[in-house]
């Protein structure tokens, strides 16, 4: 328990100083490739998962694998009273030659009230424990299914596939939980709503021998803030072989916490109690319980460094986040990494994507409160306006995941707002509708024709030009969409349900973007290819240019 710190913080002025704790970590031998941050597991619905390295003995080695998944995510069944939902977690440790550990898990929730059950910000957490690891490298998978929830597809439906979420990454361990000199530092676990105060062994008369009590506050997405304002972290640490003596000096940790924007900096120190170096000295491994008030920190990602304080030694480096948004902690995940594919292009969209989850809920707030026309006001009219047209999306449209709108009508919905003219064809009576269609697509002042005498008689589908000899209201020529029409002529979605999107100016956007910069009078034609009312962008004179 640490029972000393030493804490100074201050804005970052010069690059070095930021640094020098990471460096004195890279300058360890043998320091293995650790997982920094937990990972993203993505599917059918998110999940964090975090993955610990943890030395039962000197030649033992185990591996925690722990998950959080949000209840509002999950499927829960109704049971005596209450609801309850059911997962299966699967984990295979593979090494480079072919080794494998695996191991599989049923959890069964705790019964839960309906508004429980449906929270976004209430979580289920779980993890299995692989033993007796024989590898020191290797990949890691990891499979989270819900069990009450099957997978989108009729094949799926058909085969009673479980909805799932998974994630893989490449592995790495320490070849000994020992250092030639000095101390070593396993890998951190974090917590929330640790009751540090009464696990003080300075309070109590006796060790528990029990340590079963850390797996009730583990905290896989290491996200503080409003969900808690104070970090929590429990480091095993291992002395040299043979120990370490009680009275030596700079027997501790310094701790720095660097924020990943390189805008803010925290030191800190801390020192063994009297049992840690007692059980240091005898050459046995020892712990640390660490807390941090994060009402020090803005709203960011942070990188955690932790070393011996005597140089001598290995360290760790570890992630978390910070966030004070509500509006961060209910939204879904899929929603923000949507949002950002939708509305950022090119190298904006390449930071978002390489970002952390909280680096990326603030670029979003950052690109949004751009475009706000009254900063000093609670309510950015421009956001609110793409919530609206995103509640239309989710609900008429197609809906709305990870990769923005699923139906490419969505898109143009978000991005250029309610079309002036939709012109809909859920069944199409006569064979020219989609060829007109797709004329008026490069040729904004072509009339339209309808009923069927304005069409002409029945063509030959191998005509070139059916519009100028064949009677009716004529069209004019468009070289591109004659091509287009050769190519469907034959095929059976050239009857399929299609729609003629119009806009006259540019629309109503929120902001330029990908559709609203090719000029005015954009027009989109959307066929349903497969019949199941999933509409794709067939023809746009925004992307291939009028005549």
């Amino acid at each position: 328990m640490a029972v000393e710190s030493r804490r100074t913080r201050r804005f970052v002025r010069s690059l070095p100083y930021i640094f020098f704790l990471t460096l004195l970590l890279l300058m360890q031998p043998g320091r293995a490739g650790a997982i920094l941050h937990p990972l993203d597991g993505a599917g059918n619905f998110h999940a964090y998962v975090d993955v610990i390295n943890r030395w039962v003995a000197e030649d033992r080695l185990d591996v925690l694998v722990l998950v959080e998944v949000a209840n509002g995510d999950l499927k829960y069944e109704e049971e005596d009273g209450g609801y309850v939902g059911r997962m299966r977690l699967e984990v295979q440790l593979e090494s480079y030659d072919g080794q494998v550990v695996s191991l599989k898990r049923h959890i069964r929730t705790a019964k839960l009230p309906e508004v429980e059950a449906s929270s976004r910000t209430l979580f289920q957490v779980f993890g299995l424990v692989l033993e007796d690891v024989p590898f020191r490298s290797g990949r890691l998978n990891c499979q989270i299914y819900d069990v009450n929830r099957r997978r989108p597809g009729l094949l799926n439906q058909a085969k009673k596939r479980s909805s799932r979420a998974e994630c893989a990454t490449a592995w790495a361990a320490e070849d000994g939980p020992r250092t030639p000199a000095g101390i070593a530092l396993e890998d951190p676990l974090f917590l929330v709503h640790a009751p540090f105060d009464d696990w003080n062994p300075e309070s109590t008369t006796e060790a528990t021998g029990n340590d079963g009590w850390l797996h009730d506050y583990t905290h896989p997405s290491r996200r503080y803030g409003l969900e808690q304002d104070r970090l929590q972290i429990f480091q095993p640490v291992w002395p040299q072989a043979g120990g370490i003596a009680m009275d030596q000096e700079n027997l501790g940790l310094r701790v720095q916490v660097v924020s990943m924007a390189m805008e803010y900096v925290i030191n800190d120190t801390i020192r063994f109690d009297r049992r840690g170096r007692a059980a240091l000295a005898a050459g046995r491994p020892a712990a640390l319980f660490y807390e941090l008030d994060v009402n020090l920190l803005p709203e960011g990602a942070y990188r955690m460094s932790l070393a011996p304080l005597g140089g001598q030694g290995r360290g760790s480096l570890v992630d978390f986040d910070v966030v004070w948004r509500l509006d961060a902690i209910g939204r879904h995940r899929s929603q923000i990494l949507g949002e950002g594919r939708t509305v950022m292009e090119g190298k904006e969209l390449k930071k978002f994507l390489a970002a952390r989850p909280a680096e990326q809920e603030k670029l979003l707030d950052e690109f949004w409160e751009n475009l706000n026309p009254d900063p000093e006001s609670p309510v950015n009219v421009v956001y609110l306006e793409f919530q609206y047209r995103l509640a239309y999306v989710r609900k008429f449209l197609g809906g709305f995941g990870q990769f923005g709108a699923n139906d490419e009508r969505g898109e143009v919905f978000l991005l250029m707002g309610p079309a002036d003219e939709v012109q809909l064809h859920h069944m199409p009576m006569n064979f020219r509708d989609q060829d007109d269609a797709r004329i008026k697509v490069y040729n904004r002042f072509a009339p339209d024709r309808e009923g069927v005498v304005a069409k002409g008689a029945s063509i030959d589908p191998q005509s070139i030009d059916p519009y100028q000899d064949l009677g009716g209201i004529p069209m004019p020529y468009s070289r591109r969409a004659e091509s287009q029409r050769m190519t469907q002529v034959s095929s059976p979605t050239h009857n399929f349900a299609f729609e003629l999107w119009k806009y006259d100016d540019v629309g109503n956007t929120l902001f330029p973007n990908r559709f609203s910069r090719k000029g005015m009078g954009q027009r989109f034609l959307f066929v349903d290819r497969t019949g199941s009312g999933d509409y794709s962008l067939e023809s746009s004179n925004v992307l291939q240019g009028e005549e």
